[in-house]
């Protein structure tokens, strides 16, 4: 899947922003999701812009602050999920950061699950050392958040 079709949204930490405010980045998302159906009605085909197919969200929140992973929070990425769908974006999903298996609570366990029932994936991305990967931390933390939801895939964009 090409760049084009994927958006990260990220800026430091995505849910660090209100259900609010959130509501309005997604809101303009999918804006200019339809803008580029609307424009592809016109082109040619083979001049057609790549359509957007993924959005994600980078946070940290579900392991330094999971109590901000809120009912309100989870409605609000529910509706846009659903509203999404009806605009050709397939996938909606939460990129977490976590980097050991150390980091994961109760807290952090709800806080997936509640993302996890809004339908939305999450997925995490981890940065590799050396030292972890030798004493199988690396392999400790991908079976730690298996366990509780969080998928492991090979990099999203090319």
């Amino acid at each position: 899947m090409s760049a084009q079709r994927n958006i990260l949204i990220t800026g430091g930490d995505a849910f660090m922003n209100s259900p609010r405010q959130l509501s309005e980045i997604l809101d303009a998302v999918i804006e200019m999701a339809q803008a580029k159906r609307r424009d592809n009605e016109e082109r040619e085909e083979g001049e057609r812009f790549e359509e957007m197919r993924r959005v994600r969200l980078g946070t940290k929140i579900p392991v330094y602050l999971p109590q901000r992973v809120t009912a309100e929070l989870v409605e609000m990425l529910r509706a846009f999920k659903e509203r999404a769908s009806g605009v050709g974006i397939e996938e909606c999903i939460v990129q977490t950061h976590i980097s050991t298996a150390m980091e994961i609570t109760r807290e952090t366990q709800a806080a997936v699950a509640r993302l996890l029932a809004a339908g939305w994936a999450v997925t995490n991305q981890e940065v590799f050392t050396v030292a972890a990967s030798r004493r199988g931390h690396s392999a400790k933390l991908r079976k730690t958040l298996n366990d509780i939801g969080i998928e492991f895939r090979e990099q999203l964009v090319p």
